[in-house]
């Protein structure tokens, strides 16, 4: 993120880079939320997975 950013102490401090990355569109909270229901499917919709 460095690289593509820059070292930025809004990005560390604050938002992180995926939320600078996508305008505020996404934050990290939102993506650590979307892995969570992703990892998940399995037992949310388990008869797709047999």
């Amino acid at each position: 993120m460095d690289y593509v950013l820059g070292e930025d102490k809004e990005r560390h401090n604050h938002k992180g880079g995926i939320q600078l990355l996508t305008h505020d569109k996404i934050s990290r909270i939102d993506l650590t939320e979307y892995a969570f229901i992703m990892a998940l499917t399995k037992y949310i919709n388990g008869e797709k997975w047999r």
